[in-house]
């Protein structure tokens, strides 16, 4: 979000900032921080998160290498596109699952009733919002704070609603997703949705 906002030069004075705990850099252009990251940050111990890298390109401007950085230092980049990760030369790709049946129950009983079990008469309603939350952590969230406070009959209209109409929450991360695709995938993920929903894999691929 701030590359796309700022650019690399906004990425790279937010890095140093937080980095110093400064609140600002006076930088006018990329390769001058590029130069200041590696000069002050190679004698720094440095944990880096780098979240929604969509394209090469992003990691490349932002010329952050863990080797130039304090001995220690890690870098963790989040993508959705694997080849991004091994074009930079990570080290290790973990690939994130969903959450497993035990683990979901957990998240969403902590945020649906504030405790680590299922409220009496509220079974069979939990297991269908686990059901369409299908293990997604940021699902569950959504739904067991949305659930939150509810009696049974508001559980009931609220979860028929949420599969119809899913909340902003989740919409805003999903349009993430698919904005970060080309135009032609985007093309795809319509047809797919529009009209091959209920297809086998195989057929559809045939088709597309």
């Amino acid at each position: 979000k701030t590359y796309e906002d700022y650019g690399p030069l906004g990425v790279q004075k937010r890095l140093l900032c937080q980095a110093f705990m400064e609140e600002d850099f006076l930088l006018s252009n990329p390769s001058l921080a590029n130069n200041l990251i590696q000069n002050r940050l190679c004698h720094r111990k440095v944990f880096i998160v780098l979240d929604n890298v969509e394209k090469g390109i992003q990691l490349e401007k932002l010329a952050i290498k863990r080797k130039r950085l304090g001995s220690g230092s890690r870098i963790i980049i989040i993508s959705r596109d694997e080849h991004i990760l091994r074009e930079y030369g990570v080290d290790g790709i973990y690939k994130v699952q969903l959450l497993n049946d035990e683990n979901a129950l957990r998240l969403f009983c902590k945020k649906a009733f504030k405790c680590n079990y299922v409220a009496k008469d509220y079974e069979s309603l939990t297991n269908v919002a686990l059901t369409y939350a299908n293990g997604l952590p940021l699902a569950i969230r959504v739904f067991g704070s949305f659930l939150f406070g509810r009696d049974v009959s508001e559980w009931s209209s609220a979860l028929d609603r949420l599969k119809e109409n899913p909340t902003k929450d989740i919409m805003d991360v999903l349009r993430i997703s698919f904005d970060g695709h080309e135009d032609m995938e985007k093309e795809i993920f319509l047809d797919i949705a529009c009209f091959f929903s209920d297809e086998f894999e195989d057929y559809v691929k045939d088709i597309l």
